[in-house]
Formats: C-alpha cells, structure tokens, sequence
C-alpha cells in the first residue's frame, strides 16, 4: 500500500538509494527529484553504484554533474554491516543514513521499505514521487510517466499501478 504523511513544504529532506534515480534517469525524468526534494542526499554506496559501477549507463553522468545532489558519510558503519547481511551496501548506507539525518528514504524494493518502516523511517518511492509531483502539477498525467518509466526499465506490480492512478483519479 502507498503510504506517506502530508508534506506542504519544498524543504523536506530526501535520501536516495540507487534504483529510483536510475529509474528516472533512464526515462529521463531526473528533473522531478528536485523539483519536490529541496535537498537530496545520497550515500557513497549509492553514489559509487550509480556513478562508478554504472560508468556509461544511465544516470551516471547526471549524478555524477548534479549540483542539486550531497553526498554524506554515514556515522554507523557498525549499522551499515549488519545490513549488508541483508542488503547491498548502497541500500544498507541509504537506511542508515535516513535514519541518522531523520529524513525520508526514497527507495523502491520491498525488502529495503519494510526494514525502513521497522526502524520507523518515513518512506517515499517511485509512486509517491509521481504522485506528489502530479499534486504541484509539474507533470500531466501519472500513467503517462509510469508507462513512460516502465517502457526503460522501472519495474513495479499492477497493484501498485492501480493504486496510484486511483489515487490521482486517472
């Protein structure tokens, strides 16, 4: 299910894993992020896996150039690798780092979103995204970007379709 409290501000603070960036960078649809995200923040796991391990694919070089993108340091490597028994290091380093700064963690596999809600971390994804920039009207129509989204690659379920075109009544 698509949960996210209200926000009614630009300020609220973001940090990132690698597959919503990637998502929107191969659909070229990297320009949504900061339009709803006044800061985003990456950690070097997720910078290292956009930008070195991705060299040449999409999202590397806009990450690699963005000026509206921070990478931080996470405090608890201690954290960090009792999560990588679980998950990838750029996954481990963004729940941590949300966790350390309180912000929101944008992420879009199961896995990484139940962990995040367990430590009480608030959540946004791909859908949310959508949604919100829908809500401020900086796109038309949600459907079109998710087909838009899916056609380069973004992978996600009917359900989650369905539920976010109810939501924005397409």
């Amino acid at each position: 299910m698509l949960k996210r409290k209200e926000r009614n501000s630009v300020s609220d603070v973001v940090v990132a894993d690698s597959s919503p960036i990637i998502s929107f960078a191969r659909a070229n649809k990297l320009h949504i992020i900061p339009s709803i995200y006044k800061k985003v923040i990456i950690p070097q796991g997720v910078y290292d896996e956009i930008v070195v391990k991705g060299r040449g694919k999409s999202g590397a070089e806009e990450i690699k150039n963005a000026d509206w993108i921070s990478l931080c340091e996470i405090k608890n490597q201690v954290e960090v690798e009792k999560l990588k028994e679980k998950f990838g290091q750029g996954e481990s380093e963004a729940i941590v780092l949300a966790q350390e700064l309180k912000a929101i963690l944008l992420a879009d596999e199961w896995g990484v979103i139940r962990e995040a809600r367990r430590r009480g971390i608030e959540i946004t994804s791909t859908h949310l995204v959508l949604i919100e920039a829908k809500k401020r009207h900086l796109i038309e129509s949600v459907k079109k970007e998710l087909e838009e989204l899916i056609v380069s690659g973004f992978r996600t379920t009917p359900m989650l379709i369905k539920e976010t075109l109810r939501i924005t009544g397409e």
